[in-house]
């Protein structure tokens, strides 16, 4: 038992020394959170605002700790005017984001304001430039359930736990570009983009009595393809790539849309993706009008699924997106007719 309190101590402790880890917050149906993928893509959709967000809720039980390892995700973007050309747009945004894991409740997130300016380069293709700025807090709920090797070895109350502070805060100033274009005469449409995370490189810790330590700035990358197959199947490949010091994370995906009512508007949509290294995923959702919703689910395939009850169930996820359009009511000026005598 101490020995499982001990390794659980100096893993809660390089979490907190080192801000955040090499995974960051991830998305199983990363395309449902635009907005936290790249800023560039605040604004890239047809319509004039867009509201979405994700719950997620791995639910990875290491040593009978149970289900507490849950995201919270929200994000709203619109586009609100025009560029310096006719062809040119603006969008802005904002980015809500509450992870929260382990026994002693470290929680991380906070809200981060994006914006984008899209260059309408022919009627097909735009590209895009977008940032975001915000502060993201660091908490504590749960200080005096760490466990520190000190409190066990020594006996009394730890230094390490006295040292350990309840909050702390860094900003984040992230940058991004993204290509949108529509191919061939069926209009498949391909979404390119690129990001570069924290290009301030913040310190933060959540231990007195220092500077703390660099996060590092990440670099990711995010492709996808609207294949029309034909007048109701679409094929949809994806990948995001992300990289943080000197660990890469890929996630290739691949979805099938299925036009079930015209009339309605409505499709089903499902899928399968892989984590690679870590997990299998599996999606499947629908669209009505203009609103999308969809259910993913982890399986872990790595060796973590020993450490999960049950055995291989990493992680669920409810996503949803609601795309509006605000339209000006004509108000056309009545028209008097004089009679002829």
């Amino acid at each position: 038992m101490k020995r499982n309190l001990l390794i659980l101590g100096t893993v809660l402790l390089s979490i907190l020394t080192l801000g955040l880890n090499a995974q960051d917050i991830h998305f199983t149906q990363f395309s449902f959170s635009p907005l936290h993928v790249n800023p560039a893509q605040t604004g890239g959709f047809n319509g004039t605002y867009r509201i979405g967000g994700i719950f997620r809720d791995q639910a990875a039980a290491v040593t009978g700790i149970g289900s507490e390892f849950r995201t919270i995700h929200f994000f709203i973007d619109a586009n609100l005017t025009k560029g310096f050309r006719k062809q040119d747009w603006v969008g802005f945004g904002m980015n809500f984001l509450q992870d929260r894991s382990g026994v002693i409740s470290l929680g991380s997130g906070g809200f981060i304001a994006q914006a984008a300016y899209h260059l309408g380069v022919n009627k097909n293709s735009d590209f895009s430039i977008g940032a975001q700025y915000g502060s993201v807090s660091m908490n504590i709920k749960d200080k005096e359930k760490a466990i520190f090797e000190s409190s066990i070895s020594g006996g009394g109350q730890s230094q390490d736990l006295m040292k350990l502070q309840d909050k702390a805060s860094f900003t984040d100033i992230s940058v991004g570009v993204a290509y949108t274009t529509r191919l061939s005469p069926k209009k498949h449409k391909l979404v390119m983009g690129v990001n570069m995370a924290r290009v301030n490189n913040p310190r933060v810790s959540l231990s007195s009595g220092g500077i703390g330590n660099r996060i590092g700035s990440m670099l990711s990358a995010h492709a996808s393809l609207d294949y029309h197959l034909n007048d109701k199947l679409d094929l949809i490949p994806m990948i995001w790539v992300r990289n943080l010091k000197s660990n890469t994370q890929i996630a290739p995906q691949c979805m099938l849309s299925y036009l079930f009512n015209p009339q309605k508007e409505i499709r089903l949509n499902g899928g399968l993706g892989y984590r690679i290294g870590d997990a299998l995923e599996i999606m499947a959702g629908m669209d009505i009008r203009n609103i999308k919703f969809q259910i993913g689910f982890d399986l872990t395939l790595s060796g973590q699924s020993a450490a999960q009850s049950p055995s291989g169930f990493g992680a669920v996820e409810l996503a949803a997106i609601y795309t509006g359009n605000i339209t000006k009511k004509p108000n056309p000026k009545p028209k008097v007719f004089c009679p002829r005598f």
